[in-house]
């Protein structure tokens, strides 16, 4: 019987990466790769890893600390870190790539919905993923080895040391601001939770010990589509400090010309603002991919 592939964690010390220990079994065998120990993470698990280093004795100490026999890799670290970690590797140590099986990357839907974005930080930020989404495939495929790189939707939820940046931004607004204007007519969001892409990558991974597993970029969402306003109501439901926030109802167009003098002192704002009436949803559902019942948004119990 062959050897079952350890699990090797990048980004462990964040948000998706302390979900996915969470939900571990507890004979995995498996190993995390990072700049710091994790708080979530026993000292014996860890290894120091800079995936920003590629001098050669930063590599030669990487190849040093990855475990022996086959591994099948989950990185929740930045994409375009990642991205040419593994092609220095393969360059400067190729041996240390002998027991690769499988890759399991996550990048973001930003990719897709801000392709056609105006102000010079967004298009950084989709050039910097779709050519490290790109540089990944293409060195998988000079490995013979298969990669599944994920692009969630609106990440949101919280573990014992992390909490989102996105969902619980939208919260700190309601608690603070006193009313909020919002256009008639809000786009959709398919927000997802952390542990629910945890789930995600652990299935495709073990998706990826198959002989036939092939690579393949998989945009996914949560189970459930609501529109920007809900989403608001939906935190204000469980938090009564952002239920006192009032959403004000603006027409669309007024609601533009409200926005517009962003355009000249932020160009970013600006397009997040204009965002809100556009329908990011869509994307294929936690509850097709796992095949369980669908689950509908719930935000985390808000922190004091």
């Amino acid at each position: 019987m062959s050897q079952p592939p350890t699990l090797v964690l990048f980004g462990a010390n964040s948000l998706c990466g302390e979900a996915l220990i969470e939900q571990l079994p507890e004979s995995t065998a498996w190993r995390c790769l990072g700049r710091q120990l994790p708080p979530a993470v026993a000292a014996e698990r860890w290894r120091r890893c800079d995936l920003s280093d590629l001098s050669d004795g930063a590599l030669q100490a990487a190849a040093a600390v990855l475990p022996p026999g086959p591994q099948i890799w989950i990185c929740f670290a930045h994409l375009w870190l990642l991205a040419p970690f593994l092609e220095a590797l393969m360059t400067l140590q190729p041996k240390a790539l002998e027991g690769l099986r499988g890759l399991v990357a996550c990048s973001s839907s930003s990719v897709i919905t801000k392709r056609f974005a105006a102000n010079g930080f967004d298009r950084d930020l989709v050039r910097r993923l779709a050519t490290s989404q790109q540089q990944l495939l293409a060195d998988c495929r000079e490995l013979g080895v298969s990669a599944r790189i994920l692009a969630p939707t609106l990440i949101h939820g919280c573990t014992a040391h992390h909490r989102d940046h996105n969902v619980e931004t939208l919260r700190r607004w309601l608690r603070r601001l006193p009313l909020l204007p919002l256009p008639a007519q809000t786009g959709l969001r398919q927000p997802i939770s952390a542990a629910d892409l945890a789930a995600v990558a652990l299935d495709q991974a073990q998706r990826l010990t198959a002989p036939d597993a092939a690579s393949a970029l998989l945009p996914l969402g949560g189970d459930e589509e609501l529109s920007y306003r809900q989403l608001l109501q939906r935190l204000q439901g469980g938090d009564p400090r952002a239920a006192r926030c009032l959403l004000l109802n603006l027409p669309t167009r007024l609601f533009q010309v409200v926005a517009s003098p962003l355009l000249l002192l932020s160009p970013k704002t600006f397009e997040a603002l204009q965002r809100v009436s556009a329908d990011l949803a869509g994307f294929p559902s936690v509850a097709e991919l796992l095949d369980r019942p669908r689950r509908p948004f719930a935000p985390a119990i808000p922190a004091e």
